[in-house]
This record gives structure tokens, sequence and C-alpha cells, in this order.
């Protein structure tokens, strides 16, 4: 009984090891000075330097509903992205989308990054990554914190 105790705590000791190594992917925020078109212009040249394909770059304006009512964003999607980096359990690569908020009265910026896996047809989203993709994932976010802070936006 004491050894099956102790394997059990061992196996348990193991998985929370294993599982802390993976980071939360938490949305970036940023604040930005200058005007939302200027910051768009800049920042839809940057995220396709990057290699991401950006899916309404003609249509960018977009109402969304705020905790005091309606805000008026400019709003920025990419592609599912490949990113080189397979899950362990499935074998599957993990793909990477990013949505950019830039609100336009509040001179906040929302980047978030939104990563999953197709398996069997369907979309599995995580929260969470692996050490190297997490680098991957928050390469662009980062990029545009550099950007805004460099450009003075």
């Amino acid at each position: 009984m004491k050894i099956l105790k102790n394997f059990i705590v061992l196996v348990l000791t193991c998985l929370v090891v294993g599982c802390s190594s993976n980071k939360i992917l938490f949305p970036t925020q940023l604040e930005y000075a200058s005007s939302a078109q200027l910051v768009l212009d800049e920042f839809l040249t940057y995220i396709q330097s990057q290699g991401y394909t950006i899916l309404n770059v003609n249509d960018t304006r977009m109402t969304i509903m705020g905790p005091s009512g309606f805000l008026l964003t400019e709003y920025i999607e990419t592609e599912w992205r490949p990113t080189g980096f397979f899950d362990e359990s499935t074998g599957q690569e993990y793909i990477v989308k990013q949505k950019v908020w830039i609100i336009l009265d509040s001179g906040m910026i929302t980047v978030e990054s939104v990563v999953g896996y197709m398996y069997e047809g369907e979309l599995y989203t995580r929260e969470n990554a692996p050490p190297k993709l997490y680098n991957f994932v928050t390469a662009l976010p980062e990029g545009l914190r550099n950007l805004v802070s460099s450009k003075s936006l």
C-alpha cells in the first residue's frame, strides 16, 4: 500500500512539474499617443513583414461592446499561420492567429494570440504553450510593442 501511495505521489509530481513548463498566453496591452490611422498603417506593414497574412486589410473598422458602451476600433485579424512546432500528444502542427484591436477613443491597443492545431478535421485551441512555441507566438506582440515605442506612436 505504501509503495502504491509513493508511486501516485511521484506520478502527480511529474505531472505538475511537466505541465508547469507551459506558459499561459495572455493578451498584450499597449498604449499609443499618435493617430489611430498612423498606428494602423504601421501595424499592417509590420504584421505582413513578419509572415502573417491579414484577412481584413481594407475593412478594419469595427464597433465593439465595452464596459461603458460601444467603442469604435480598428481591428486586424490574421489567417492561421503554421509554426513549425508540433503537439506531443497528437503530432499535429501548431497554428497561430493574431488579433489586434486599436481602440480609437482611449489610446489603447490589445493584441491577442490564439494557438491551436487541427486534429481529425477539428480545430483545438490552447490557452498555454510550451516555451519554444511561446517565444514564437509572443514575438509579434513584442515586436508591435517595440514598434510603438521606437516610432513614438
